[in-house]
């Protein structure tokens, strides 16, 4: 073989490896690109999986007799482990039942009911205190203690403990407490009691000890089927008439509303964690949830039907609220058990009929689901990470608790346990568009027209310098355009606000006056001058009028507005906050401006000169030639830069995060704040568990942006394939 044939065998070889090696790398790249989607899809998904319920099994509570409940029996709970279930016995005991066999446990005398029947009971949501009334008119108040016991680092048993809070005299007439309620707050006590048919008495101690009592009549004819009292000494009673009654304890006792809930009987009424809401079922079976929110423009507050769930299919009789969110069970009359959550009206699960049943919970840790009636004891497995979110959450309008109507929120902690997570990703894309669109709106015309300038009418020595310095721009970390914008631009933009929107107007101005002023320059000396010195009359005019708007700032403030953020918040309603959407705009529209330039200035260069050439040996002048003849074939390439440049736009992270105040508003104004996907998967992301439903819910936030990109990149394609397809044959 000859040394050509040789070097020919080599250079195939060589070509080979090197096209397998460029093949691997884009399948390589291709692969780790649908991984990443998988991975995000993965995360995402269980969103929006069906919550699992399984059959735990069911026993009969020894000692007790089918019918053996007292009339007004609504207090057992549960551990959080699952072991024992307690009951108030109309013998004026607590039983502790084993759930397990229902074989009794262990059981606690009630002190100072001796010789008294416990005619009705009830379990606050949180804490376990309880409540016991008598048929003599007192209240006994206790609370239940589970304490686990370990044994070589496994928990082997559970001790109980019933802990007597007081006995209180509800009633001095010495009436039947039909129904009662007891919660505890901050050393305070709060007792509400149904005696006679249409009367409430209270019981309430402050925090320095003070004991209050009193008596609320519910007008004729109408007679009270449920008192709860909640949070702040809130009482709520419903009455046969359909209506419920809202009472504030503190700091005095008054009648705040009357909530026409239904015009059938109230037949079961509870607190949903946090005690701001209430739900209500009546003997129709239908549900809906209130609280207090602002109405009209007094500011005052009333009771609000905020929510409305499905229809039960026969008359509610018992609702059980999670203590850990907002979801909660309802009991049919028919012995139907549905699972709901107050926030997003979901109806989780519906249980099928497993016998009649009287009481209803869902365990400490929302892990179950336990029905107890006539003696038998149901239980069910519940599996239910993500109750809070459906596509409503999402991307629908809901009425949050004190919002005064349904609004977009993202708004994922809080400073409680008992907070109502908001999750709606609205405000977030609205932000994204937002600060994308005004960086843009920046960088765009900046960018577009320095690379039509630099490639058009730059001398090739101003050129050759111009262009290394802009894509030098580009290596500028984001991070120190971000640090800078929002510890030194920011106060510089709030301590001369009317100047730097004066810089919008004169700037331009005095760039086309510095065009103008060199056409104005006679022949002689315009020819001894080297194309493109016009910039040498330019810059200097353009420095000139940043300058006079720094000068005319403070003057025409006074002038005009006296104060400018004043006159902005007084006459307008618009809020400035100091790292607001202007600032953003300059900063993320600087770090654009690389991007756009460098590509939009490649894409005029392409023109083949024998155009340029052309329009000028007809006569038209650089001005004429440039948007006329360069610029439509040239139309591609810059609408890529543009949509290269929005994504960089949309997928920017710290110069929003660090320039920005971080508020998901959903205001057009740019003197406001804004919080973008990008930014809020940032922001959220170390607090958010591992596999709960922030975490999960940032993943699809992630998901959507990158449909975002992937849609407008396809859109920004199919554009410019047309636009290149009608200027091809240029």
């Amino acid at each position: 073989m000859t040394a050509a044939a040789r070097r020919i065998t080599r250079l195939k070889r060589v070509d080979r490896a090197a096209v397998g090696f460029i093949t691997l790398g884009g399948v390589g790249i291709i692969v780790a690109v649908l991984a990443i989607l998988i991975f995000i899809a993965a995360e995402a998904l269980p969103l929006f999986g069906a919550p699992e319920v399984a059959p735990a099994g069911s026993v009969t509570l020894a000692a007790r007799q089918p019918g053996g409940e007292a009339p007004g029996f609504e207090a057992f709970g549960v551990d959080e482990y699952r072991k024992y279930a307690f009951v108030i016995e109309p013998d004026a005991r607590v039983v502790f039942y084993r759930l397990d066999t229902g074989a009794k446990a262990r059981e606690y005398p009630i002190a100072g009911l001796e010789g008294a029947v416990v005619v009705s009971s009830s379990r606050s949501l949180l804490g376990n205190y309880v409540a016991a009334g008598t048929n003599d008119g007192r209240v006994a108040l206790l609370q239940v203690h589970f304490t686990p016991q370990y044994e070589n680092q496994t928990l082997a048993d559970l001790a109980t403990d019933v802990r007597p809070r007081r006995l209180v005299e509800l009633d001095p007439s010495k009436r039947p407490v039909r129904q009662v309620s007891y919660a505890e707050q901050e050393g305070q006590t709060f007792v509400a009691g149904v005696v006679g048919g249409a009367e409430i008495a209270l019981f309430w101690t402050e925090a320095d000890g003070a004991e209050h009592r009193a008596t609320l009549p519910v007008g004729a004819p109408e007679s009270v089927t449920h008192v709860r009292i909640g949070r702040n000494g809130s009482v709520i009673a419903g009455t046969d008439r359909g209506r419920v009654y809202h009472w504030q304890l503190l700091p005095e006792l008054r009648l705040t509303d009357v909530s026409p809930v239904s015009d059938r009987p109230i037949t079961a009424l509870e607190w949903v964690l946090g005690g701001n809401s209430f739900v209500a079922g009546t003997k129709r079976g239908e549900l809906s949830g209130w609280f207090r929110a602002p109405v009209g423009e007094g500011g005052e507050y009333a009771m609000v039907r905020a929510h409305t769930f499905d229809t039960q299919h026969s008359a509610v009789t018992a609702i059980a609220m999670s203590s850990r969110e907002r979801s909660f069970a309802t009991l049919g009359a028919d012995g139907s058990i549905v699972l709901r959550h107050q926030t997003s009206e979901r109806t989780l699960i519906e249980l099928p009929l497993n016998g009649p049943a009287r009481h209803l919970l869902i365990t400490p840790k929302s892990d179950g689901i336990v029905a107890l009636g006539d003696g038998r004891l149901d239980r069910y497995d519940l599996s239910n990470p993500h109750p809070e979110v459906s596509w409503k959450i999402l991307v629908g309008r809901v009425w949050y608790e004190g919002y005064a109507k349904p609004e977009y929120v993202w708004q994922s902690t809080g400073a409680t346990d008992d907070f109502e997570p908001k999750f709606s990703l609205v405000p977030l894309v609205f932000g994204t568009i937002k600060g994308t669109s005004y960086a843009l709106l920046f960088a765009i015309p900046l960018a577009v027209l320095a690379a039509l300038y630099t490639s058009q009418f730059a001398h090739p020595a101003i050129r050759s310098k111009v262009k290394p310095a802009v894509e030098i721009m580009a290596a500028l970390p984001s991070v120190v355009i971000g640090f800078l914008a929002g510890l030194y631009l920011a106060s510089i933009v709030e301590r001369h606000l009317v100047a730097v929107l004066l810089m919008f107007v004169l700037m331009p101005m005095a760039g086309t006056a510095g065009v103008l002023l060199q056409r104005l320059l006679p022949d002689t000396l315009s020819r001894r001058l080297r194309l493109g010195a016009e910039i040498f009359v330019i810059v200097p005019a353009l420095l000139v009028a940043g300058w006079l708007a720094v000068q005319l700032g403070p003057w025409v403030e006074t002038w005009l507005f006296g104060d400018a953020r004043t006159w902005l918040a007084e006459t307008l309603g618009l809020t400035y906050d100091q790292r607001n959407c202007l600032v953003v705009g300059l900063a993320m529209g600087f770090a654009v401006i690389p991007i756009i330039f460098t590509i939009s200035e490649d894409a005029f260069s392409s023109v083949p000169s024998s155009l340029t050439a052309a329009s000028l040996a007809l006569g038209a002048s650089r001005g004429q030639t440039a948007p006329r003849v360069v610029l439509p074939p040239a139309s591609p390439g810059v609408f890529s830069a543009v949509m290269i440049g929005f994504g960089r736009a949309v997928g920017e992270t710290m110069i929003v995060l660090m320039a920005t105040g971080n508020t998901p508003v959903m205001e057009w104004s740019i003197f406001n704040g804004i919080r973008t996907l990008s930014a809020n998967i940032a922001v959220e992301i170390p607090e958010a568990p591992y596999g709960g439903t922030l975490y999960r819910v940032l993943f699809l936030a992630a998901a959507l942006l990158f449909v975002m990109t992937f849609a407008l990149n396809t859109i920004a394609e199919i554009v410019r394939q047309r636009l290149r397809d009608r200027f091809k044959a240029i």
